[in-house]
C-alpha cells in the first residue's frame, strides 16, 4: 500500500528555531488561544498549504505572504515531511480530541478557504516530533530541494544560499552593519574627548607647575636683594674729614 505524506510548510527563519531544539512543537497560537490540546499541523497538499500564510512587516506596510514564492523572497521557504500514521487526526476529529470551541474551529476552516486551502487535506498530531522523523525540503526557484544530500549529509551551500537572498537576512545585516558602524562613531567620539580632557589635564598640570618654579624663583631673588639691602644697611659709614675733627673738638 502506498504512503501518504504529510507536509508542515514553514520559513528558514523558523526552521532554525527548530534546528536549536531538535523538535517541531505543537501550535503556539492554539496555546495562546486557550485550545486544551493544541495541534502540529500537516497537509497533505505536496505543493503548497495555502492556510500556512504568514503576516508580515517589512517596516514600511504590513502584508500576508500567501505563496512559496513570497516566503521564499522574505523569510525563506521550507517544509517537513512524514507518513501518514495512527497518531494524526483529520481536521473533523480534531474539532472533537483537542476540545477546541466549536467557534474557533469553524473560525480555523473560514480563514484556511478564504486562503484557498483545503480543511480536508489537513491533519494534527498532539505530540512534538523529532527532526530525526521528518525529511526537510527548501523551495528554490519554484522547485523542491531536499536539505538532505545523497551521502546523508546536510545541504549547508543550499541553505545558506536562501538564508541569505531573503528580506530578513538581508536587514538584519544592514541592520548590523548600522549598528557597528554607529558604535565605532562612538567610540572615535569617546576617544576624541579622551584626548582632549588628558590634553586641558597636562595644560593645567604644566601651568602650576610653571606657576610654582616661577614663584619660587621670585621668592628666592626677593629673599637675596633683602639680605642684600640688610647686610648693606648694618655695615658701619665711614666717617668724613668734618666728623672726625669735630669729634676731636668735643673729646676736649
Amino acid at each position: 500500500m502506498e504512503k501518504t505524506l504529510l507536509y508542515h510548510y514553514t520559513s528558514l527563519s523558523h526552521l532554525i528555531e527548530i534546528f536549536k531544539v531538535g523538535k517541531v512543537f505543537t501550535s503556539q497560537t492554539e496555546k495562546m488561544l486557550k485550545v486544551k490540546k493544541p495541534g502540529l499541523w500537516f497537509s497533505t497538499n505536496s505543493k503548497w498549504e495555502f492556510s500556512a500564510f504568514k503576516r508580515f512587516n517589512d517596516g514600511n506596510k504590513e502584508f500576508d505572504l500567501n505563496t512559496p514564492e513570497e516566503f521564499e523572497k522574505y523569510i525563506g521557504c521550507a517544509r517537513l515531511i512524514t507518513n501518514l500514521n495512527p497518531l494524526f487526526v483529520t481536521f473533523a476529529k480534531y474539532k472533537h480530541k483537542s476540545k477546541v470551541n466549536p467557534l474557533l474551529w469553524e473560525k480555523m476552516a473560514e480563514i484556511g478557504k478564504s486562503k484557498g486551502a483545503d480543511p480536508n487535506e489537513w491533519y494534527a498530531t498532539f505530540s512534538p516530533i523529532s527532526l530525526n522523523n521528518l525529511d526537510i525540503e527548501v523551495y528554490e526557484n519554484g522547485e523542491w530541494h531536499s536539505l538532505k544530500k545523497e551521502d546523508g549529509q546536510f545541504d549547508t551551500e543550499l541553505f545558506n544560499r536562501n538564508l541569505e537572498k531573503t528580506f530578513v537576512f538581508k536587514k538584519g545585516k544592514e541592520m548590523e552593519e548600522k549598528m557597528m558602524s554607529e558604535v565605532y562613531k562612538q567610540k572615535v567620539n569617546v576617544e576624541e574627548k579622551v584626548e582632549e580632557v588628558v590634553e586641558e589635564k597636562v595644560e593645567e598640570v604644566v601651568e602650576e607647575k610653571v606657576e610654582e618654579v616661577v614663584e619660587e624663583k621670585v621668592e628666592e631673588v626677593v629673599e637675596e636683594k633683602v639680605e642684600e639691602v640688610v647686610e648693606e644697611k648694618a655695615k658701619p659709614k665711614p666717617k668724613g674729614i668734618f666728623s672726625r675733627v669735630s669729634s676731636l673738638f668735643k673729646s676736649k
